[in-house]
């Protein structure tokens, strides 16, 4: 009698998200095939045209303005869902998975590593470990968002004195997965949408190095009850 193997648990990185979706979440989540892509496309395309027809003639002035206000309006709002809210800023609480697909896609540098913390206590470390001025971290789904400011001063960059020029925070993202042992962290960094002078962009990068660095010497030796291994 032969018995087939029993399924694997789920890895850190494809761990279902068993978490009701919020209306907001499920309407980032809308437009997640080709088919609804192109069916939004044409609606929206046809419902422009129509706008212009109706509206292209008429004296009223702000009747006039309608077609271009859905166009600009819709097609922001189009672009926010076909992406499933990549384009935003900062992200969106959503399925691990399409979080990572966006992580992916924004960041160049990616590392991981483990630790014997539960995911709860690894995301409590990371949390009260950015809690300083110029940095700032809160927890998105099952993910730490840290953001690191002109007044954040962690080391003696070489690209310090660009500091002052900075308009942005310089963002990383910190993917917990639960393990066997504890619990996976994955760090994502160098945004590529930071874009400016070369030294204030190579001081960002210098900020998110560190940050990773802090982030894993503050989990990567520490077991069960925060002691180090």
């Amino acid at each position: 009698m032969s018995t087939s193997p029993s399924p694997s648990a789920p890895g850190p990185t494809n761990e279902p998200d068993r978490e009701p979706l919020t209306r907001k979440q499920k309407a980032l989540l809308f437009l997640d095939s080709r088919r609804r892509r192109f069916w939004a496309g044409l609606t929206f395309f046809a419902v422009w045209l129509l706008l212009e027809f109706l509206f292209d003639r008429t004296d009223n002035y702000l009747l006039h303005l309608v077609p271009n206000i859905f166009l600009y309006g819709g097609g922001a709002l189009l672009v926010v869902l076909w992406t499933n809210g990549a384009v935003l800023n900062q992200p969106v609480p959503l399925p691990l998975g399409t979080m990572r697909r966006t992580a992916i896609a924004r960041f160049m540098n990616e590392e991981s590593w483990e630790t014997g913390l539960s995911p709860a206590q690894t995301q409590e470390a990371l949390v009260r470990l950015f809690q300083q001025p110029g940095a700032e971290a809160r927890v998105v789904g099952k993910t730490v968002w840290v953001r690191l400011g002109k007044e954040w001063h962690a080391e003696d960059w070489w690209h310090r004195d660009a500091a002052r020029h900075m308009k942005r925070r310089a963002p990383v993202h910190l993917f917990l997965g639960a393990t066997d042992s504890g619990t996976s962290i994955t760090a994502f960094s160098k945004d590529r949408r930071l874009a400016g002078m070369h030294d204030v962009v190579r001081l960002s990068d210098e900020m998110s190095a560190t940050a990773v660095r802090l982030a894993r010497n503050a989990t990567e030796r520490r077991g069960v009850g925060g002691q180090e291994q």
